[in-house]
């Protein structure tokens, strides 16, 4: 399925990670080096969006420190609206991050993401292409 435009959600739970936990979205997929990612770590409390452009990160938006408080073995919703460059990113329903960015205006794959040590659970993924 290529994703350009809509929103992408799912349910997800960090399971456990000492060096890393939580995991996230990618889409408009180009190829394993280019795309963008939105993911949420609670060792960290945060909450960000990156693009990924020739295999570098390049942060876009960040929510932390607010105290988001979902805690690892915790089921929680992550969902990504994309409208032509402008994003958003939400955690339980609630709206974190908020940007445009130009990277990326193909439609792409869409997939899940972890890294490190992480390993993370996904459900009920759903996306609505427009």
């Amino acid at each position: 399925m290529k994703f350009r435009d809509g929103a992408i959600e799912v349910s997800l739970r960090a399971d456990r990670g000492k060096e890393d936990q939580g995991g996230g979205l990618i889409w408009r997929v180009q190829d394993a080096n280019n795309y963008y990612v939105t993911r949420y770590n609670p060792l960290e409390d945060n909450v960000r969006l990156y693009a990924v452009k020739d295999g570098r990160r390049k942060q876009l938006a960040s929510a932390t420190g607010i105290g988001i408080g979902i805690k690892a073995g915790e089921w929680f919703k992550l969902k990504i609206v994309q409208q032509k460059n402008k994003i958003e990113a939400y955690l339980n329903d609630r709206k974190y991050l908020e940007t445009t960015d130009r990277t990326f205006t193909k439609a792409g794959g869409i997939g899940f993401w972890s890294k490190a040590d992480a390993a993370s659970s996904f459900d009920d993924l759903v996306v609505t292409a427009q």
